[in-house]
């Protein structure tokens, strides 16, 4: 009887721990900067060291006092870029992704070309372009959907494009579903992962993005972004790391709240 051949270890991707090691050291390169930003935020005086004379919420109390009207508005904008996203970008995609038609290329390529354009170059498009609409606003949600539609459309395109998907359309079709019974029940639930990915992508671009809303703004409509601008360049360091950090609070738990929504899916066609 032959002796069976002892058991090898699969050894581990090379390329897989490479890109495991960068992963970590990017999080870690970007999570580092918080702690001390938890330490300004409440040191009463940063000027004569860490947490010199106590521990203080007063900063943490004036920044949310100071910046809560500007992200509600930013959470209200986010929310209605959001929507136009969808109405946009949602039947551009399928468009994109289910026939085959000339110009579709060139569409494609046209979704995506806002992210090639400087966030400054594309304000000040939109400002020569449409100086009467910046007023009430509306450039300013043009600028934060042109920003953000090429990261929606782009993450559904795949998932929507996939053979998979339109097989198990075809068997729902063959069993009587209409049109709309697919949609509900077949299509998006298949790319549920994708679409929260894009939703997440969405809500956070725009409630961070500061290039389109700096040019854009007014003083009645001023987006999160650049009043934390303005309390670095005019307030105390304490009191700016502390709206900093309202603003981490304030955006974090939305993006894991829409997480946990996609029940841990997000990414995922």
């Amino acid at each position: 009887m032959a002796a069976s051949l002892p058991s090898q270890k699969a050894r581990p991707d090379p390329v897989q721990q490479v890109g495991a090691t960068f992963a970590w050291v990017t999080a870690l390169i970007c999570l580092a900067p918080i702690p001390l930003v938890v330490i300004v935020a409440t040191t009463r005086n940063w000027a004569d060291g860490f947490w010199a004379g106590g521990i203080t919420m007063r900063w943490l109390a004036e920044g949310w006092q100071q910046i809560s009207p500007y992200a509600w508005f930013s959470l209200r904008l986010a929310v209605l870029i959001l929507v136009l996203d969808v109405l946009v970008g949602l039947p551009t995609a399928w468009l994109i992704a289910r026939y085959d038609f000339p110009g579709r290329q060139l569409l494609s390529a046209l979704t995506m070309v806002p992210i090639a354009i400087p966030g400054i170059a594309m304000a000040l498009a939109l400002i020569l372009a449409y100086p009467a609409m910046r007023g009430d606003g509306r450039l300013l949600v043009a600028g934060h959907l042109l920003y953000t539609l090429p990261f929606f459309v782009g993450a559904l395109v795949a998932p929507l494009s996939h053979p998979r998907l339109r097989e198990l359309e075809a068997v729902a079709a063959t069993l009587g579903a209409g049109t709309v019974k697919r949609l509900l029940f077949v299509v998006l639930p298949q790319v549920r992962g994708a679409l929260l990915a894009a939703t997440i992508m969405v809500v956070t671009l725009s409630m961070g993005e500061f290039n389109v809303s700096f040019f854009l703004f007014t003083p009645s409509l001023k987006p999160l972004p650049v009043e934390l601008y303005s309390a670095y360049i005019t307030g105390r360091v304490e009191q700016a790391a502390a709206i900093t950090l309202c603003f981490l609070l304030f955006v974090i738990p939305a993006t894991i709240a829409l997480e946990r929504l996609g029940g841990g899916r997000v990414g995922q066609a």
